[in-house]
């Protein structure tokens, strides 16, 4: 059986127990445990499932994710004032890390006035309107997400591993009382990796996020700082 047969076989039968042990694919397919966890690692990369301990669950219900061209042009209004409330934590000499995403891009006009800044991204879109402000920019590596103009995956987490920040706003396209998501697990893992690297983690996110269809979790309420235009917590 083709790799992509099995996989596409792994599914179908996701759809119809939601759970899967390791050891069930093993026998059912009748391949190896290796080619099993190769299988259960690139349907995760694909956003078809999530790895758990000892197999694998369906994620049958992900965020439909809009392009960065869309999303500029919604809740605007919520956006300008989440960016203010934001940059009241802005310093001068900071390390900073920029998400990449219309809300977080918002607050690149209250980075100007702050003097010895450096910032790291992932946002594509974001590198013109930090230049053109002649602010310190590094871009890290990783595949280029072309819906969202962002750089993920394990290339780009590797390419964090010399970076340390001061602060880092995050965007989230989904949450909860307890955790922050996102439908894209190349794009969840950077997340986590920055969050472990930064002194203070805040999410920018508007409330239309309360409640959307839950994606990969990449931080829970413990570990990070939500502002939205309500409120902060």
């Amino acid at each position: 059986m083709l790799g992509i047969e099995r996989q596409n076989y792994i599914i179908r039968l996701l759809e119809e127990k939601k759970f899967l042990r390791l050891s069930e694919l093993v026998e059912q397919l009748r391949a190896s445990e290796a080619t099993i966890r190769r299988d259960l690692n690139t349907l995760e990369r694909k956003g078809r499932l999530l790895r758990v301990h000892g197999g694998a669950k369906l994620l049958s219900k992900l965020i439909h994710e809009k392009g960065m061209s869309e999303k500029k042009n919604l809740h605007l209004q919520e956006k300008q004032k989440i960016a203010k409330l934001a940059s009241k934590y802005l310093e001068d000499g900071q390390k900073i890390y920029l998400d990449a995403g219309s809300t977080v891009e918002a607050l690149i006009p209250y980075l100007e006035e702050k003097k010895n800044i450096e910032i790291v991204t992932n946002g594509y879109s974001h590198l013109s309107h930090l230049l053109a402000k002649g602010i310190p920019t590094y871009l890290i590596a990783g595949r280029v997400k072309e819906k969202t103009q962002s750089l993920v995956g394990a290339r780009a987490v590797l390419s964090l591993r010399d970076f340390y920040f001061d602060i880092a706003f995050l965007g989230a396209n989904s949450m909860n009382e307890e955790t922050f998501m996102t439908p894209d697990p190349e794009e969840a893992i950077v997340k986590e990796s920055v969050v472990r690297k930064a002194n203070k983690s805040y999410i920018l996110a508007d409330s239309s996020k309360w409640g959307q269809e839950p994606g990969i979790v990449f931080a829970g309420k413990e570990d990070v700082i939500l502002i939205t235009e309500e409120e902060e917590k």
